[in-house]
């Protein structure tokens, strides 16, 4: 056991060791590694693999492990994943892939599940807030979005079980076949004369999406951008959105780094004038976080519904040799006047009662309902 807590310990110190490779003890002395620990923790493995019970398979099975114990002890977010884990989530990224419709949000080792509207998901009887408890048999408790979500992927026409639970209630199982989806994350209606936008996530597609819905849309109707449950995405394509709305030169937000901040500012004229109301709930995270601030701070938007997640933290993808990468958080997301919200969330500007954050947008009474609650005039 002692060697066993040694090794725990050392993975907090060693960082990204490069164990089976013949270079190791070279990339350790470059990056300022001392060498006993590198010793230690060489002499641990040895020990393990040769008096555990359990061992792992291969070399490649602890340098995994090290490498994922080790990201995950920097923050909630850091992960590692290996090749076909990266590959699947690279696929995820993408308009089109092999799935069943649901984004995956992790809150203290729990995977909740947000199934995106009309999808496969959504139509099987799965809820927003709904806990994922296994993946064809397999447990997912404290395993990464990442991680888990490249196993609910695969070949289109294959199917997938999903063990779930709704809140206390005993979990069940579902078969989900998975399918080909092109996911529209920007969904546009006219209800009452006002212009109502759902977008339900940052891809790589959304800004030219937006950018589409935009340029129909006559001066000086209300546009109504519902972005509950968006739990985020790709923070490009988030800024790429704020840009659309916020004037040349503009602050959008700050991203704080270890070194140095870096304002991000508003490189393009705006495409719209329009007046604009934000709607927001618990759900709304991260780059549509960054969103929101961006618009707000700019005093471009009006926000109403409930204070949002609260994820504040950018990350990105660090390929490595072997199609394998790390996801490290790289900085903190500020206001433009280096205000923090991660752990906190954004409060709205006008809270909506609970019924109104649920309700169906797309309804000519609702609408006129969040009009009033915002006080702007129907054009």
């Amino acid at each position: 056991m002692g060697h066993v807590g040694k090794l725990c310990r050392i993975l907090h110190a060693v960082g990204l060791l490069l164990l089976f490779f013949p270079y190791a003890t070279l990339c350790a002395q470059e990056q300022g590694l001392p060498q006993e620990q590198l010793q230690l923790l060489n002499e641990a493995i040895g020990q393990i693999r040769e008096h555990g019970l359990r061992i792992p398979a291969s070399p490649n099975t602890v340098r995994s492990d090290i490498l994922r114990a080790y990201s995950r002890s920097l923050d909630s977010y850091s992960d590692y994943l290996s090749a076909p884990e990266y590959r699947g989530f690279q696929e995820s990224t993408s308009s089109d892939y092999f799935g069943v419709q649901m984004d995956l949000q992790e809150k203290e080792g729990r995977l909740l599940l947000f199934p995106f509207k009309a999808g496969l998901a959504a139509k099987s009887g799965i809820r927003a807030g709904d806990e994922l408890l296994a993946v064809n048999g397999m447990p997912v408790y404290g395993k990464s979005v990442y991680v888990v979500g490249s196993h609910i992927r695969g070949e289109e026409g294959t199917t997938v079980q999903l063990t779930l639970r709704s809140g206390k209630s005993l979990g069940r199982t579902l078969s989900l076949r998975r399918s080909r989806a092109h996911y529209q994350s920007v969904l546009y209606t006219m209800v009452a004369g006002v212009a109502l936008v759902e977008i339900t996530r940052f891809t790589q597609d959304t800004a030219d999406q937006l950018e589409q819905v935009l340029s129909q849309l006559k001066k000086d109707v209300v546009l109504i951008l519902d972005l509950r449950g968006n739990q985020g995405g790709s923070l490009v394509n988030a800024r790429r959105c704020a840009d659309f709305f916020i004037a040349k030169g503009r602050v959008l937000f700050c991203l704080r780094g270890r070194k140095q901040e870096k304002l991000i500012v508003s490189n393009q004229q705006a495409l719209v004038e329009n007046p604009v109301l934000l709607v927001q709930d618990a759900a709304t995270a991260s780059a549509a976080e960054a969103f929101i601030l961006a618009l707000r701070s700019n005093h471009r938007a009006l926000s109403l519904g409930a204070k949002s997640y609260g994820k504040g933290l950018a990350q990105r993808f660090l390929p490595l040799a072997d199609g394998s990468a790390l996801r490290l958080t790289y900085a903190e997301i500020l206001a433009a006047d280096g205000v923090s919200y991660h752990g906190r969330g954004l409060f709205p500007d006008r809270e909506l009662p609970k019924e109104m954050l649920t309700a169906d947008l797309s309804q000519e009474d609702t609408i006129k309902r969040l009009l009033n609650y915002a006080q702007v005039e129907d054009n």
